[in-house]
């Protein structure tokens, strides 16, 4: 740091022929004057050049700290510029979350519009279908009990031939059992019996069948 060195054991000073010729023609007082003159010249000079490199100095150390603040300063704004370019990508990356919620947000409503409207349509259906009595509903009428709910198809006509073979029998029997009994309450009277049947009925003061119902 500083000027290299100007004067060592070796040097070696060279006085001018012009100097030497006005050295030679003073007396000695007048050596001893430019003597202490020149002394204190000699003197100065090392203190001047130590004030300068002292300076010197400090400002090189001065320019080195500047120069390792700078890097460092230089670090810190690379680090900034990174800390910038991922907080901007998080930002871009935050937008287009943003932007994707609200997209599926609108479509949540409208989705919503759709089903409330679709809602609305199958109450009204269910108002229509609550004025008109439902097949479940007659199905309870007839069958209050709910004897038949299980059944199927086959087993309801089965259980309807049962039934009317039933009644049938029922009347035969309920018949045979009324015949039996006029002839208990009539002994001494021949009753007729012939062309008596369950089946029929008197019209007109005859036996006869019966008309069949319209459909």
């Amino acid at each position: 740091m500083g000027h290299d060195c100007m004067m060592d054991g070796k040097t070696r000073m060279k006085i001018s022929e012009a100097d030497q010729t006005i050295l030679a023609s003073m007396g000695p007082e007048s050596i001893r004057n430019v003597v202490a003159e020149s002394s204190v010249a000699v003197f100065k000079l090392p203190e001047v050049a130590t004030y300068l490199n002292g300076r010197e100095c400090k400002y090189l150390q001065e320019r080195d700290e500047a120069r390792a603040h700078a890097k460092d300063f230089g670090e810190r704004i690379s680090s900034v510029e990174k800390d910038l370019s991922s907080e901007t990508q998080a930002l871009k990356e935050s937008q287009a979350t943003v932007a994707r919620l609200e997209k599926n947000l609108q479509d949540a409503k409208e989705e919503e519009k759709a089903l409330k409207e679709k809602v609305g349509e199958l109450e009204e259906k269910l108002s229509s279908m609550a004025l008109t009595p439902t097949a479940d509903e007659e199905e309870r009428k007839v069958d209050p009990a709910g004897t038949y709910a299980n059944f199927t198809r086959a087993g309801l006509i089965s259980k309807i031939y049962e039934v009317g073979d039933l009644q049938l029998e029922v009347a035969s029997s309920s018949f045979g059992n009324a015949l039996a009994q006029l002839q208990v309450l009539n002994p001494g009277i021949q009753l007729v019996t012939d062309g008596l049947d369950e089946l029929k009925e008197v019209h007109d003061g005859r036996i006869a069948t019966p008309p069949q119902e319209d459909e």
